[in-house]
């Protein structure tokens, strides 16, 4: 199932009462190149979850490639004994949820919980799933519901057999589903968004979660792989495009009708050979790389304290961060948290300012940087003029921030999309700087806001004819926002004429430049 930015179910009183209960344990720390692990259960279990989190996630984008971006920072927290878990898990309804873990994320960061000692099998595939869910929203895609949760189903069978990943094992209580049943017409799977009954209740949210499992599966394992995969993976980026019909881009993708792919479906479906896909592991050694240090006291508190906030937000939260930061000031972490407080609490000035803070400390949380730049450039976006330059210490802060993000990570195409406008702007724009970002374009799901900035970096240069060609596309492209078109049309009209072209008898006009093309920028000398 979706899980939501925030879990916001209540717990109870037992929960205020676990920090003491937690001092008593003895706490692990380890950290990964995509996770920071805190744990309580023996090295040999941390271990075994980190790494295998870590192969997890290579498989994933080893089989379905995601576009580069940043990751959120991502804590897993393992707990030994099913007790100590028991003072963590969400209450629904005033019930205690059954499942052994969870899985929590943010803009700015996410949160894996798990206990040892519950049933690993069943555990595992539930954070699997919700992981996949994680990896997706990273890169701020926003697939369809049937897509999400197809791949999330199909990815949580990962399983490690020696030196070998398996996954796509087939689910006996889809497959019962679906036998049992008349397929949902894939119109009828394709419409179901967030709000609709199929995806939150009764019969028709198990054909819909079992149907979307079956697509995915027969795209990627089946005996026609080669041709369905490549048009999974077409559809889903046809899909992200805005107002494009989505019958036409299936069309366009699987190269059949609705109706071949329901009858290639059910008769797979019938076939019952649903074929399992296997590979080398991708870190082979990983997890004897894996290095544990004694948890401090400070550290502890922070993670079961930003844990306990998620999932109750009591009241004191802010107060106890306030007294953890007087107690080491050199600490960003303190003010991480206490700006993901404020920004979901919607104080977003408070938040700024807490992110500030972060950064002067030397946050190592690439989203506090953009945050900060992003508030700035915000404000001067709404009044830009062609003729606006950045005082140079604005500048030199901007970048600084912006540099920052893209230091800790070097594929943050939002960090890229605001450094655009930076230079854009700035009395000097840095041209090896513009080229990184062009590379970085074709990644970016909305490029008009980077396009722009481009086209105004061209004008500054004196190439009138890259900026009007791409203040073309923005002026006309159902893609930009009204904002986007209106600042393209700005720097149109102060575009120099367009020199005609030489033509000769029976010649044809120049065809125009794709949306998003490759734009030529000055290499850095």
């Amino acid at each position: 199932m979706n899980t939501p930015r925030r879990l916001a179910w209540a717990l109870g009183a037992a929960l205020l009462l676990g920090g003491n209960a937690a001092a008593k344990e003895k706490w692990i720390r380890a950290q990964t190149e995509h996770f920071e692990m805190f744990s309580c259960a023996s090295e040999r279990d941390s271990r075994e979850v980190l790494a295998r989190l870590e192969q997890f996630r290579a498989a994933v984008l080893k089989i379905f490639p995601l576009r580069s971006n940043r990751e959120p920072p991502t804590t897993v927290i393992l707990f030994d004994r099913d007790r100590q878990f028991e003072l963590y898990r969400p209450i629904r309804h005033g019930e205690h949820e059954e499942a052994g873990g969870y899985c929590i994320y943010d803009p700015a960061e996410g949160v894996i919980v798990l206990s040892a000692e519950y049933d690993r099998a069943i555990t595992q595939e539930i954070i699997f799933h919700e992981y996949v869910h994680l990896l997706l929203a990273a890169r701020g895609d926003s697939p369809p519901p049937w897509l999400n949760e197809g791949l999330a189903e199909f990815f949580s069978t990962f399983a490690i057999k020696k030196d070998k990943f398996e996954m796509g094992a087939h689910k006996p209580e889809r497959v019962e589903v679906l036998l049992g049943t008349t397929l949902m017409p894939l119109g009828r799977l394709f419409a179901v968004e967030q709000e609709s009954s199929e995806y939150h209740e009764g019969h028709g949210r198990d054909v819909f979660y079992a149907e979307s499992w079956l697509l995915v599966h027969y795209a990627i394992l089946s005996e026609d792989r080669k041709t369905m995969l490549p048009a999974l993976l077409q559809f889903a980026n046809l899909l992200a495009t805005p107002g494009r019909p989505i019958e036409e881009s299936f069309r366009k993708a699987f190269g059949m009708s609705y109706d071949e792919m329901e009858r290639r479906l059910y008769g797979y479906l019938r076939g019952g050979r649903y074929h399992k896909g296997s590979g080398p592991l991708a870190l082979a050694d990983l997890a004897s790389t894996i290095t544990f240090a004694p948890a401090d006291d400070f550290e502890r508190e922070l993670t079961l304290l930003d844990l306990r906030w998620r999932l109750q937000a009591p009241g004191d939260t802010t107060y106890r961060l306030m007294q953890l930061a007087r107690q080491r000031p050199a600490s960003p972490r303190p003010y991480e948290l206490l700006a993901i407080i404020a920004a979901q609490d919607n104080d977003p000035e408070g938040a700024l300012e807490k992110w500030r803070h972060a950064a002067e400390l030397g946050s190592k949380n690439g989203y506090a940087y953009l945050v900060l730049a992003r508030e700035k450039l915000d404000q001067m976006l709404h009044s830009f003029s062609p003729d606006y330059r950045l005082p140079d210490d604005l500048a030199a802060t901007l970048r600084g921030w912006l540099d920052r993000a893209l230091s800790l990570n070097p594929n943050y195409l939002d960090a890229f999309e605001a450094l655009a406008l930076v230079e854009a702007m700035a009395e000097h724009p840095r041209p090896e700087v513009l080229n990184r970002i062009q590379e970085s374009v074709p990644q970016m799901r909305d490029k008009s806001l980077t396009l722009f900035a481009l086209a105004a970096v061209h004008s500054r240069v004196g190439h009138w004819e890259s900026a009007r060609q791409i203040t073309d596309l923005l002026m006309t492209s159902p893609q930009a926002t009204p904002q986007i078109r209106m600042l393209a049309e700005i720097l149109h009209r102060r575009l120099p004429p367009a020199a005609a072209p030489p033509t000769s008898p029976g010649s044809s006009p120049p065809a125009p430049t794709a949306a998003g093309a490759a734009v030529e920028l000055p290499k850095s000398q």
